[in-house]
């Protein structure tokens, strides 16, 4: 019986990344991330003895990316000799003729799949379909060949979007995963979208190592595939790699009791400096509850990675204990009752600023 196939299936590591609206020093480690996986991922092909390990495309974020971070790269790939890696170009570094992975040279056993050469191993084939253009119009697997008879085990490499993914729109790198099952093949190996995505036990994404944005569905993994036989149904395991942490939240405030939902909520936040919180709040809240709110967001923007705050939703309702306070001083007073009867969101503003420097003086 013929050796069967293990390998590690991942994509869109985007080395290089800037991750601009993250500022400062948690920008700085943030990006840093991006490398650090590639060697936790090292770790798990050789924990796990693969065969091969599959970049299925954006490997770097573009192909005009500087020599620092291409060396960050280089190191980074070092732990996984003699392991072979196998770049696919994708969208962000397609096979131009510029193609940064034609500058990366990160060792014997890192291969930057540039055109549609397989790479042969005694018991597989991997069958490349590198992006020579970020968008393309045509189906970049349409030149893979059909299965032979005396074929070994067949795995395609391809960066791009699904039919099922279009609903009937435009889309570009337009992949028919059906027609590609059809001429035999044992696995597709997909990139481009963000999250672990199956279509069918042998049609894959395998998400980014490290999530990029908020909106990203179950990013984080990287996949092991096993294939018995040419034929045989693959094996898939889910394996977490990511260290960073992004969350998505909404609040529906009823009252100023529900600030204590939002303070437990980052409370629980079991690593605050690895996470990145997405928060949208609604509602209404006093003054009083606005201020004690206010402060909860200060404290988790200074120990959180980052702090991103929709409060679009979210309204000021005075108490009679918020108005009495105000009314203490007749000016003030004055003024709180005009800017409480425009009720327009400037003047909710203006009013809860009025009441957390009346706070402050009275302290």
């Amino acid at each position: 019986m013929a050796k069967g196939l293990r390998f590690l299936h991942t994509a869109d590591w985007q080395l290089g990344l800037k991750l601009a609206f993250v500022p400062g020093d948690a920008g700085a480690v943030a990006r840093f991330q991006r490398f650090e996986v590639v060697e936790r991922i090292a770790s798990v092909a050789k924990a796990r003895n693969v065969d091969a390990v599959v970049v299925a495309g954006d490997v770097l974020d573009d192909n005009a990316i500087g020599e620092d971070s291409l060396q960050r790269a280089r190191d980074a790939m070092k732990p996984f000799a003699p392991i072979p890696v196998l770049l696919l170009p994708g969208n962000h570094d397609a096979a131009t003729p510029d193609c940064a992975l034609r500058r990366l040279r990160a060792g014997d056993h890192v291969h930057a799949l540039l055109d549609d050469a397989p790479f042969v191993l005694p018991h597989a084939r991997f069958h490349p379909c590198p992006l020579r253009q970020r968008h393309d119009r045509d189906d970049p697997t349409r030149a893979l060949p059909r299965r032979e008879a005396t074929d070994p085990i067949l795995v395609a490499v391809a960066h791009g979007a699904l039919i099922d993914f279009t609903d009937g729109l435009e889309s570009k790198n337009l992949i028919d995963w059906r027609a590609i099952l059809a001429k035999g093949y044992d696995y597709l190996a997909l990139g481009d979208w963000h999250g672990t995505l199956s279509f069918d036990p042998r049609v894959w994404y395998s998400g980014a190592p490290e999530a990029t944005r908020f909106k990203e569905k179950r990013p984080g993994n990287v996949l092991i595939v096993e294939i018995d036989a040419p034929g045989a149904v693959p094996r898939v395991e889910e394996v977490p790699v990511a260290r960073t942490l992004w969350i998505e939240r909404r609040f529906d405030l009823a009252d100023d009791a529900a600030v204590d939902e939002v303070a437990s909520f980052f409370r629980s936040i079991a690593l605050p400096s690895m996470t990145l919180v997405s928060v949208e709040l609604a509602g209404h809240v006093s003054l009083g509850g606005r201020t004690k709110l206010d402060d909860v967001l200060a404290t988790a923007r200074e120990t959180l990675m980052h702090l991103r705050v929709d409060d679009g939703g979210l309204h000021d309702r005075p108490s009679d204990e918020d108005l009495r306070a105000l009314a203490a001083d007749g000016f003030v007073g004055r003024a709180a009752e005009l800017l409480r009867t425009l009720g327009t969101r400037e003047a909710e503003d203006a009013l809860r600023l009025l009441h957390r420097l009346l706070l402050d003086a009275r302290r």
